[in-house]
């Protein structure tokens, strides 16, 4: 990391610091849904190190191969958000898994005050299908997820 001192210095020398997504001139749009990717591989990740599984095994669970699951981890672009949600669920991830490891990314997409809790607490009549009650139990992080 870059001491502030360093930085004047080369501010100074007339580098201009700019993020990827500038220098990309990516969308806000564009840039959140790479952030998105990230955050779901490294959950993907996380569950199959945690079920103590090989990626072939992984890919056997899922009904695809080594090589398909291989480029769900390490980002092939072919890859769509959506095959990894439904992967991560696959493995035994949670609803609020998923949208934990979305909401706790380095580079999260900006949400408004409150809004992540008004879905915490599911609706206000109180009705949740089984499968989202079993999403309101405690974040299980995982070593991934943390070190992000």
């Amino acid at each position: 990391m870059m001491g502030p001192q360093k930085k004047a210095h080369l501010e100074a020398a007339g580098v201009k610091f700019t993020t990827v997504s500038d220098w990309l001139g990516l969308t806000q749009a564009e840039s959140d849904h790479i952030e998105i990717g990230l955050a779901l591989r490294f959950l993907l990740r996380g569950m199959r190190k945690r079920a103590g599984l090989t990626q072939a095994q992984a890919a056997k669970r899922l009904k695809t191969s080594q090589s398909r699951f291989s480029k769900m981890e390490n980002g092939a672009p072919s890859v769509s958000l959506d095959l990894l949600i439904t992967s991560a669920l696959g493995l035994g991830a949670t609803f609020r898994e998923v949208g934990e490891a979305i909401a706790s990314w380095p580079g999260e997409p900006k949400v408004e005050e409150g809004a992540a809790d008004a879905v915490a607490d599911g609706p206000p009549d109180g009705s949740l299908t089984k499968r989202e009650a079993s999403a309101t139990r405690p974040v299980r992080r995982t070593r991934s997820a943390k070190a992000a």
